[in-house]
């Protein structure tokens, strides 16, 4: 058997939906609180109970604002953890953290041979390479059907829900309401058509970028997903050689190139890398419309443009091939547990796993942190409104459509292959079908080496 408040949002860190710090941090050792007794949680140790469960996870969600790589986030945990603390007496939890980089590897490794933690956090795309050591939640976790569908599709395995998804991110079409009332209808563009010709409209009537991206594959991938491409099949074999997957990824360079060719998108937009470019080109009047992640409205524009003036920019569906198809990326990550059931300590450890996809836990912390809530109800939380994200509504009917990257080892092949095609048609060096071509002989050739 294996065994081992009211939250200030504008202190959260410039982190996106699917990075997370991770290292080693603290060291062993009693903190106290401000009467000199003993804390309930300290950065190592949550709980005061004589028997120890063990977990893994980042310094990203300690609940130790001193020790934390994103302490606006800390108070959510710090309630969420006492609670835990508070109804299970005899238990604590000890907790490491990993190095990021050795911090899967290690996990499997660890699990196989039966000496791994009772629980861990884990990415969400992680998670089916833990599906045969994973203990189900079901009986600690209420109405999963609350869940968005990408959520149920990568933590559920035959009915049983095997990791909480606690949070997510989206991307989006950002655009400047002004210019989409001056050269359109006021609507936001729906399909490429749409997208091409506002762009153009834009491109001769201001000294101004009409639309921009990054050339980062989970950026593009979702005018794939929308036409109902797929990259692998169930067994996680590349599939970008059938049709109508080959078909979908030629439209999309086609449309990528039709935008460089029509001056919608200039060729520099091979060079974009960092997120924080195109909101930056946007609050200096350069940009009319980008493809970005669901947080940069609150950090890149409402949190350092002064006055109202960041209200002019709006956020709506990814424009697609045809107005019926609706696809965003999403990212986030989970908490598992992996406990065997009859061992001292299950019920407590599958508890605390459960608390963070606890509608008002999970509320409290999106509010805190600009990330999106996976359950519908925790939307409607008394802890998420005023103080959460500019624009839920929004996100959240994307998050209907939203697809997970995935859980394979061969996508980071695929993504890299992306990335090149991109900018090999932007660049001019490929057309689409050859770009496309190249890509799947590429990912062919690596898949069965």
């Amino acid at each position: 058997m294996r065994r081992t408040n009211q939250l200030t949002r504008r202190r959260v860190l410039a982190l996106g939906a699917g990075a997370v710090a991770g290292g080693l941090s603290g060291c062993v050792g009693g903190e106290t609180d401000s009467g000199g007794s003993e804390s309930l949680l300290t950065h190592n140790q949550w709980g005061q109970g004589e028997t120890a469960l063990s977990y893994r996870t980042s310094d990203f969600y300690t609940p130790i604002e001193s020790e934390s790589s994103q302490p606006a986030a800390a108070p959510a945990l710090r309630t969420q953890h006492e609670e835990w603390a508070e109804a299970h007496p005899e238990y604590r939890i000890d907790v490491e953290y990993p190095a990021f980089d050795q911090w899967k590897d290690d996990l499997v490794l660890d699990l196989s041979q039966g000496d791994g933690p009772d629980g861990s956090t884990l990415d969400s795309s992680w998670v089916a390479d833990f599906y045969e050591f994973l203990q189900p939640l079901n009986d600690h976790v209420d109405d999963v059907d609350d869940f968005f569908p990408f959520v149920r599709n990568v933590t559920m395995q035959d009915g049983d829900l095997l990791a909480g998804w606690k949070y997510t991110g989206c991307r989006c079409l950002y655009y400047r309401q002004d210019l989409i009332d001056r050269y359109g209808d006021g609507t936001p563009p729906r399909t490429w058509d749409d997208l091409i010709g506002l762009g153009e409209d834009i491109a001769d009537g201001e000294e101004i970028t009409p639309f921009m991206f990054r050339s980062e594959p989970f950026d593009n991938l979702p005018y794939f997903w929308g036409q109902g491409g797929e990259l692998v099949d169930e067994d996680g074999a590349p599939v970008l050689d059938e049709d109508p997957n080959r078909e979908a990824m030629v439209n999309v360079l086609s449309f990528i190139g039709e935008l460089v060719d029509a001056g919608v998108t200039p060729q520099r937009v091979a060079n974009i890398e960092d997120v924080e470019d195109l909101p930056r080109e946007g609050r200096n009047d350069q940009l009319a419309m980008f493809i970005g992640n669901n947080d940069l409205i609150e950090r890149e524009f409402k949190n350092v443009v002064e006055g109202d003036s960041w209200q002019r920019w709006q956020v709506a569906q990814i424009p697609m091939m045809e107005s019926d198809q609706f696809a965003t990326g999403v990212g986030g990550w989970t908490e598992g547990a992996f406990i065997e059931a009859d061992a001292d300590g299950a019920d407590a450890m599958k508890e605390f796993t459960s608390t963070f996809v606890d509608p008002d836990a999970m509320a409290r912390y999106c509010a805190a942190t600009n990330f999106l809530p996976t359950r519908e109800s925790a939307y409607d939380s008394e802890f998420y409104g005023d103080d959460a994200i500019e624009y839920q509504d929004t996100f959240r009917e994307l998050l209907q459509d939203g697809v997970a990257r995935p859980a394979v080892p061969i996508y980071s092949t695929i993504a890299s292959e992306y990335a090149d095609a991109i900018e090999r048609v932007v660049t001019g060096q490929a057309d689409p079908a050859g770009a496309v071509d190249r890509m799947i002989a590429a990912v062919t050739e690596e898949y069965e080496g």
